[in-house]
């Protein structure tokens, strides 16, 4: 075997040979003792050499790979001290032996401590004794050959599998991106699929409210309101979304009423009349069960009507088996309606119907809520008092300004909501509606003292 090796198997990785010729080399100065040598030798499998001197023992090493040597110690020129010395220095992982037949103590520690001997043996020899040691020997130098080689083995190996590892981190640094970007794409079409179900609630809010007496309900204060209540709580946005979702669609059962009965406020309506009204968040709800993502709307719908002391329709909850949206939206279509005319034909003001919404705290209206609205209705006083707003024609519209009221046709239908900044384009559409319906628009925006009136 030579200290060179095959590329790994990393399936099954190689293994080294368990045994091989290993060869020897013998020196000695003396022809008769090398003769001795080689008969004793010549059955033992190994791969032998002779040299007569030193020098001839050092041009064999030069040009073989010896495992183990035998050297003389007494021999002329170069004895085995010196010649195990030069072994040391240019072969280090040979192993020396020293044969000597003088019992020269201060030569054989000499030799111990410069030619680092494996052993040293004495002449004459016994037979067995010496190709004993020889196996001990070459055994030792096998081992250490084969140490070598699993050494040589194993850093290779390691070496193939840190390489694994690196091209294996990139890889699931690769998916990992890939399956980012995949949860982008996702969350990208997810909140696209939100807006659209926002945009359709909001159209539809719209042309219900297109309908003469539904608009007095005043479907987007009550969304917009509810959802500051609810903001103001400290609600999730998910529960957020399908407050204000139906707050816009409260009145989306009250399609299928007469006219005559939604000409009236609640107040004036007969008992006879009752029991068909106050089906309207059931027709509601039914409305919208076929759409998945409005399922939660659906259900708020369905018990936005219902009273704190379980006075209200159409299941008569009461307390918390009213859900916490259903109240929100209670406390927030009341306090509109109260101004709109919807539940009182003489519309009140803003104080008088926050002062009848707390007068119910606890009994019709969840407390907390109606603390909220209290809250809310403050921060609209003090708003007003900053903010000053200012009525205005198309004509005069420049882009940026904000809209301070929904902005509404005359049939209630939604053009543009509060809050909205302008752009250009949609100005140039409300000036193309104006001359289309030959309709006049007042554009409430708020005044920044920038803009003259």
């Amino acid at each position: 075997m030579t200290d060179t090796f095959d590329s790994i198997n990393t399936e099954k990785p190689a293994v080294p040979a368990a045994s091989q010729q290993e060869t020897v080399l013998l020196v000695d100065d003396e022809e008769n003792i090398l003769m001795a040598l080689r008969r004793l030798l010549r059955r033992s499998g190994y791969r032998c050499f002779f040299a007569t001197s030193g020098a001839d023992g050092l041009k064999i090493l030069e040009q073989e790979n010896v495992d183990l040597i035998v050297s003389d110690m007494r021999m002329p020129g170069m004895d085995g001290a010196q010649f195990l010395t030069q072994v040391r220095e240019r072969w280090p992982r040979t192993v020396r032996m020293l044969l000597t037949g003088y019992a020269d103590i201060s030569s054989t520690i000499e030799a111990l401590n410069k030619g680092g001997i494996y052993r040293y043996i004495s002449k004459p020899w016994d037979d067995q004794g010496l190709l004993d040691a020889i196996a001990e020997g070459v055994r030792i130098r096998r081992l250490e050959r084969e140490k070598a080689e699993l050494l040589a083995l194993t850093q290779q190996q390691n070496q193939q599998l840190k390489a694994f590892n690196e091209e294996l981190e990139k890889r699931v640094q690769a998916r990992t991106e890939e399956l980012r970007q995949t949860a982008d794409m996702l969350d990208l079409a997810y909140k696209e699929l939100k807006d659209s179900y926002s945009l359709f609630v909001r159209v539809f809010s719209t042309v219900i409210s297109s309908r003469p007496h539904l608009a007095k309900s005043q479907s987007q204060q009550v969304a917009d309101l509810a959802r500051r209540l609810g903001t103001l709580l400290k609600l999730s946005e998910d529960e957020l979304r399908h407050i204000y979702f139906a707050g816009l669609l409260t009145d989306l059962g009250k399609l299928g009423l007469s006219d005559d009965l939604l000409a009236r406020a609640e107040s004036r309506l007969g008992h006879n009349d009752l029991p068909e009204y106050q089906r309207y968040p059931l027709l509601g709800e039914m409305a919208l069960l076929a759409i998945p993502e409005l399922e939660q709307t659906a259900k708020l719908i369905r018990s936005h009507a219902e009273y704190l002391d379980g006075s209200g329709y159409p299941d008569m909850l009461s307390g918390k088996q009213i859900p916490r949206g259903a109240r929100i939206l209670r406390v927030a279509r009341d306090f509109v309606g109260l101004q709109s005319g919807l539940m009182r034909t003489a519309p009140t003001s803003v104080d008088e119907a926050c002062a009848i919404i707390k007068t119910g705290a606890g009994k019709r209206y969840d407390p907390h809520v109606v603390e909220a609205l209290v809250i809310h209705v403050k921060s609209l006083a003090a708003e007003a008092s900053d903010v000053h707003v200012m009525r205005i024609g198309v004509l005069a519209l420049k882009p940026g300004m904000v809209v301070a009221r929904d902005l509404v046709n005359a049939n209630g239908i939604l053009l543009v909501a509060r809050g909205y900044k302008l752009t250009a384009g949609i100005i140039e559409k409300l000036a193309a509606f104006e001359k289309l319906e030959k309709e006049k628009l007042n554009i409430f925006v708020v005044d920044n003292g920038s803009n003259e009136q």
